[in-house]
């Protein structure tokens, strides 16, 4: 049964007549509930107001939106950005234009739903994917599109990419969602755009949430100059209301906060594995501060000893469960010596090998 709680979580949860440490969800930075980043936020507020619902093809513009995107497309790395009001609608804009443009889409295996609507091939294995792949190339038509997440958990992509790369992608188009990458890994957080682009596939676009690790609720597509210009032609970019002003501002404004967030994240990250006797026990992409086992006895354990992690079916309550050790920058070096010393006296019980 889920946890109701009355606000947004922290790194401590008041739950069951007692406090646990949280070590679950998303906020790899830590910045739902940090000080100096919502008091840059509420100015932005008070400067742009609290909504803007124009069209982004309105003959009336606010110029907040332009800044933003190239800020992020100069940060990233990429030509051109565009924004969304959430991650999940970026991933749709960018997959129905392509069904649209007659391009044959394929998910790879573990790829999230926000890829997987209606005309979207899912593969479950990369061996079934390079299959469909090959045979799509060998017809004269558009290029097929790969749909796949940077950060998938499996650790079959990031951060070498290896399955990506045994793939024919100078006869594709990759389409990522870096949701879980942006903000936290590559140089400065970020992400994976960069790191794709050095694989050389036709064409590369990047989409993402930008709700995880940058505290923005916000989606971002990233890729070149005519494919982000294509995308903002469409009924559906034209048709769809905005991220809140405010959000795009404090993009800009908080940059230094990201930067000092992700240093304090990355030394939480380093001390959990120095501090772990068996880091082997998870399943891990170094440099991304999530660990995920198996073993639903072990989410039990933790919760009677204090801590809560992600654990839960996914994406809905037929969906695989997920279970999680989610480290972030609001996790004192206390909390994270707590909980490894935790798991190394549990890695002695037999039910838990």
């Amino acid at each position: 049964m889920a946890i109701s709680l009355p606000r947004i979580p922290d790194r401590l949860i008041q739950a069951n007549g007692r406090e646990y440490l949280y070590f679950g969800g998303t906020a790899y930075l830590g910045l739902q509930a940090y000080p100096t980043f919502k008091d840059i936020f509420l100015k932005n507020v008070e400067r742009y107001g609290m909504h803007y619902g124009a069209s982004r093809r309105s003959n009336v513009a606010l110029d907040i939106y332009q800044q933003a995107e190239a800020h992020l497309a100069d940060w990233v790395g990429s030509e051109a950005c565009l924004t969304m009001s959430s991650g999940y609608l970026a991933a749709q804009l960018v997959i129905q234009h392509l069904l649209e443009q007659g391009h044959k889409l394929f998910a790879a295996p573990n790829a999230h739903t926000a890829m997987l609507m209606n005309g979207v091939n899912k593969t479950n294995s990369f061996a079934e994917l390079d299959l469909a792949l090959q045979k799509e190339i060998s017809v004269d038509g558009p290029l097929p599109v790969l749909l796949f997440d940077t950060i998938d958990f499996t650790t079959k992509q990031f951060p070498h990419f290896d399955a990506l790369q045994q793939l024919p992608l100078d006869k594709m188009i990759l389409v990522g969602d870096d949701s879980h990458g942006i903000g936290v890994v590559g140089n400065h957080g970020t992400g994976c755009y960069g790191l794709l682009k050095k694989l050389n596939p036709v064409q590369l676009l990047v989409c993402c949430s930008l709700g995880k690790g940058l505290g923005i609720q916000a989606g971002a597509v990233f890729g070149d100059n005519k494919l982000i210009a294509l995308l903002k032609a469409t009924p559906f970019y034209g048709g769809a209301s905005p991220a809140l002003p405010a959000f795009m501002g404090t993009l800009i404004d908080a940059k230094p906060i990201y930067e000092a967030r992700r240093k304090t994240l990355m030394e939480n990250y380093q001390l959990f594995l120095d501090s772990l006797d068996q880091p082997q026990y998870f399943q891990h992409m170094k440099g991304h501060p999530t660990f995920e086992f198996k073993n639903a006895m072990l989410a039990q354990e933790l919760d009677d000893h204090g801590f809560i992690v992600t654990n839960f079916n996914y994406p809905d309550a037929n969906g695989p469960l997920v279970s999680r050790i989610v480290l972030s920058a609001y996790h004192k070096k206390e909390d994270v010596q707590q909980l490894a010393k935790a798991l190394n006296r549990f890695k002695d019980r037999q039910h838990l090998q």
